[in-house]
């Protein structure tokens, strides 16, 4: 009676304190984000270029005729705005701006909107003329990654707090390499070396140090790594014979380099996925029972493979697709052929969507076998 009494207050203590904790932790986030807002808000004074916040907006709409003889609906703005830094800040100024149907080079801009300026001032230090540069985008962009940290954080509660750590170190990674390839060193080698920290980094911040992160890091490096011999190999035969780089142009380093390296780590993206997946589930059928046939286990993980496999496949297809829409749109719009775009302009992405799928494909039956061969003594309970 005794021992029960203790065990179970010992049990609420605990409880209690990781509910204060959790708590604490919600706690200290929302203050970060209000503070970011706040920040966001009103850190004008950071900017160097004179920075305009538009208070009104007068609108008289027009057509204007393409040169392909269409009609355009174009959008005239006459925009008083009040100036918030520098030796002009309080002063109202009188704006212009155009902005089309389209919106390719300009900016449909709206009330409360803040816009970066040019100012040319007179002899006397007083505005002659001004200018609307471009828009202030940075409280914007602040809103969605609290809106992303929040779902996250709600949806994945302390896998979701590790897979924002996991990010950050990523992205931190990046510039890193990016720092030393402005420095002269190899970029080839050092991507190679960040894809493989992304990948241990990442699945080992998010699942931690066990059996199950151990057989998906290694399902992933030797997907990876088979699918990019395959994929040197028959470019290398081909000597990129159908592939066309005029995308790259403006690149001082060589594209083959460059689009190889792109192919590594779109490639990973989905491989590391699909194999943190699969070990997962193989983990899952070793608890329910450890006694289970590997036929068993092969043919339940196949399942669950085949099934990721589709989805995965469609996701790469569409995430670089996507990205070409408005190349697509504006070369359609100028008469351009279907076959002549898609040879031409969408070759890279069909090339990276194809890679990337083989991939995922091979990822599977390594992915299962690596994770059985590291699993198959795994204990009831064992992380």
């Amino acid at each position: 009676m005794v021992g029960n009494f203790i065990i179970k207050n010992i049990q609420k203590f605990k409880t209690n304190k990781i509910s204060k904790k959790i708590l604490a932790i919600w706690a200290g986030l929302i203050i970060m984000s209000l503070f970011s807002l706040y920040f966001i808000s009103n850190n004008e004074n950071l900017y160097n270029k004179p920075i305009a916040k538009i208070i009104a907006i007068n609108e008289q709409e027009s057509n204007k005729e393409t040169t392909d003889g269409k009609i355009e609906p174009i959008k005239n703005q006459k925009i008083q705005a009040i100036i918030m830094n520098g030796i002009y800040k309080g002063k109202t100024v009188e704006l212009n701006n155009v902005t089309s149907f389209s919106q390719v080079n300009d900016l449909d801009l709206k009330i409360n909107d803040e816009v970066f300026l040019s100012i040319q001032d007179n002899d006397k230090q007083e505005i002659s003329t001004v200018k609307i540069l471009d828009l202030k985008r940075d409280k914007y962009i602040v809103y969605i990654i609290n809106i992303f940290v929040a779902l996250i954080l709600l949806v994945g509660g302390a896998k979701g707090f590790r897979s924002l750590a996991s990010v950050f170190v990523n992205i931190a990674i990046v510039f890193i390499i990016i720092g030393l390839f402005t420095k002269g060193y190899d970029l080839m080698v050092f991507s190679i070396i960040a894809s493989i920290l992304f990948v241990v980094l990442s699945i080992l911040l998010v699942s931690g140090r066990n059996k199950k992160s151990f057989s998906a890091i290694v399902g992933t490096l030797i997907g990876t790594l088979v699918s990019m011999v395959i994929a040197g190999v028959v470019i290398k035969f081909n000597n990129w014979s159908g592939i066309h780089f005029e995308e790259m142009e403006f690149l001082t380093h060589p594209p083959e380099q460059i689009f190889f390296i792109e192919l590594i780590i779109g490639t990973l993206g989905g491989i590391m996925d699909i194999a943190i997946s699969i070990s997962s589930a193989i983990k899952e059928l070793y608890d329910k029972n450890p006694n289970i046939e590997r036929k068993a286990i092969i043919k339940s993980s196949r399942e669950i493979g085949q099934d990721i496999m589709g989805t995965m496949a469609n996701t790469l297809v569409f995430a670089y697709l996507s990205g070409s829409i408005p190349t697509i749109l504006l070369l359609l719009r100028n008469g351009m052929p279907i076959t002549y775009i898609i040879n031409i302009n969408l070759s890279l992405e069909f090339m990276r969507a194809i890679v990337g799928s083989i991939g995922i494909v091979l990822s599977i039956p390594i992915t299962i076998y690596t994770s059985i061969l590291i699993l198959k003594k795994h204990k009831i309970g064992e992380i």
